[in-house]
């Protein structure tokens, strides 16, 4: 009878989570497009739709320090394809990601109707020679988020972060602000049913994410750094050893669930507020 039950909620999840996907994925290529290029709240309403998703699939979001509101490179560890959709669901972002994101089903194809930046991380002459194209998203005011690592892990730690993005930083003379990233259980213990790593696919990603019976999920702004200060390299290991240990820090369970109810949760915000 459990078991039935649990089959249900996962089936009426999936039902909710995917109208919402399947309406950025008809909306998101309308509003961006050249012809709404103006239109003002296009990302917030983009941002709406990317909560209602991921809040249908039970995921709640808490938000932990303050971004900063100077023009900035965020980076972040890299761990799923909801991380897009966590970190553009509450802010006003761009992306620089790699060229196998825009590949991803539907996500792939949402991020990349919303102007996501695809690079070929592999490729060092096409990564240096891009810098041009994110100092122009830079110089237009709105935060980047790069995921430094150029693949996904598993959540624990991070991998070496990949300098050359930084670079663009530097040219700019903006603040570079490292982002934790992390997800949890019901039991507020580190999950990695959520990581899209080595041979996973889209499909069996979901299905391992609807079995969850709830996800927390925690995005930790932290303490900024001016790029103009050091070299790319010391950026990039900076930033990940900042980062690292944000990541070590979630502690027991019990202690995880109590500092949630301290920190800021990310609200399910109607449409008249996104």
């Amino acid at each position: 009878m459990q078991k039935h039950k649990g089959r249900l909620i996962q089936a009426w999840r999936l039902t909710c989570a995917a109208q919402y996907i399947l309406l950025a994925a008809i909306v998101v290529p309308v509003i961006f497009s050249p012809l709404t290029r103006k239109f003002p709240k296009r990302r917030k309403v983009a941002s709406f739709l990317y909560r209602r998703f991921y809040n249908a699939l039970n995921i709640q979001l808490t938000i932990k320090g303050s971004p900063t509101q100077e023009p900035s490179l965020w980076v972040c560890n890299h761990i799923s394809w909801l991380d897009i959709l966590l970190l553009a669901g509450n802010n006003t972002v761009d992306f620089i990601a790699k060229t196998e994101v825009g590949k991803w089903p539907l996500i792939g194809y949402i991020v990349r109707k919303a102007g996501t930046l695809l690079i070929d991380r592999d490729n060092k002459f096409q990564a240096y020679r891009s810098l041009p194209l994110l100092q122009e998203r830079i110089q237009a005011g709105m935060p980047i988020v790069v995921f430094p690592e150029g693949t996904t892990t598993n959540g624990n730690s991070t991998l070496p972060f990949k300098p050359m993005f930084y670079q663009a930083a530097i040219r700019e003379n903006i603040l570079v602000q490292p982002i934790s990233l992390q997800y949890f259980d019901a039991n507020g213990e580190v999950t990695d049913s959520v990581a899209f790593i080595n041979d996973d696919d889209f499909s069996s990603s979901l299905k391992r994410i609807l079995k969850q019976p709830k996800i927390f999920a925690e995005i930790h702004f932290l303490p900024v750094m001016s790029a103009n200060d050091y070299h790319r390299k010391q950026l990039a290991q900076l930033s990940r050893k900042t980062i690292n240990h944000s990541l070590a820090q979630y502690g027991s369970s019990k202690n995880h669930i109590d500092k949630q109810s301290t920190a800021h949760q990310a609200p399910i915000a109607n449409l008249s507020k996104a």
